[in-house]
C-alpha cells in the first residue's frame, strides 16, 4: 500500500475507535499528519497489519510525543488547515496546549521509561484473530532491537478492556497520571528482557 493511504486509513481507524481520546476530536486530517510524523521519525514507529489492501490494525510507539509534535510543525500550512476548525473553540485550544505541555515533560524524572506505546487499534472485521497480540509483540520486538529496556502505556480509567489487554500482555501498573484536569489514567510499564525473549512474551 502507498504510505499516504496507510496514514489516512490509520487516522480513520484512530478517529473511529479511540473516540474517547481528545486527539480524535481534532479530525482525520490532523491525525493523518500525526501518523505521518510518527512513521517518518527515527525515534518513533508505525507498525501496520494489512489484509486485502486495507489496514486491519496498527500500533505506534516512540520516545515521547515531543519529537513527533516538532516534526508536525515542519508542515505548518497543512497543520494549520487541519487545526483550523478547533482554533475557534477555546476549550479545544486549552486542551491542545495541555497535550503539548504533556508531550514536553521528561518522563524519566517521574521514574517512567521514555519509550511509550502511543496507540493500538484493530479494525472491527479483524478482531478476534490475534491481530492485537501480534501488533503488540511486534512493538515489543521493535523496542528490544533498539536496546529499549522498558516502555510505558497510558490508559484512561474508563477503558476496562484495554486495562485487561495490557495486563494480559505482560504490562504492570506503575502509577497514576493526569493529562487533562479531572481525567485520570493508569500508567503501565512493560519490561523488556532481551531481543531474544521480547517477542515471545
Amino acid at each position: 500500500m502507498d504510505r499516504a493511504d496507510v496514514h489516512r486509513q490509520v487516522a480513520a481507524l484512530h478517529a473511529a475507535h479511540i473516540d474517547q481520546g481528545f486527539l480524535a476530536t481534532l479530525g482525520v486530517p490532523f491525525l493523518t499528519l500525526l501518523y505521518r510524523a510518527i512513521d517518518e521519525g527515527d525515534d518513533s514507529v508505525l507498525l501496520v497489519e494489512e489484509r486485502g489492501g486495507e489496514v486491519a490494525g496498527f500500533v505506534s510507539g516512540g520516545l515521547g510525543m515531543g519529537p513527533i509534535y516538532k516534526r508536525m510543525l515542519r508542515s505548518p500550512v497543512r497543520l494549520g488547515w487541519a487545526l483550523l476548525p478547533s482554533l475557534f473553540r477555546p476549550g479545544r485550544v486549552c486542551r491542545i496546549i495541555d497535550i503539548l505541555r504533556y508531550g514536553r515533560r521528561d518522563p524519566v524524572r517521574a521514574g517512567m521509561p521514555q519509550a511509550e506505546l502511543l496507540s493500538i487499534v484493530v479494525a472491527p472485521g479483524a478482531r478476534g484473530g490475534g491481530v492485537a497480540d501480534m501488533l503488540y509483540r511486534r512493538l515489543v520486538g521493535h523496542f528490544a532491537q533498539r536496546g529499549v529496556e522498558a516502555f510505558r502505556i497510558t490508559v484512561g480509567d474508563a477503558l476496562a478492556p484495554a486495562h485487561r489487554f495490557y495486563a494480559r500482555m505482560g504490562a504492570t501498573p506503575a502509577g497514576r497520571v493526569e493529562v487533562h484536569a479531572g481525567h485520570g489514567s493508569t500508567a503501565y510499564v512493560h519490561a523488556i528482557l532481551s531481543p531474544d525473549t521480547a517477542g515471545k512474551r
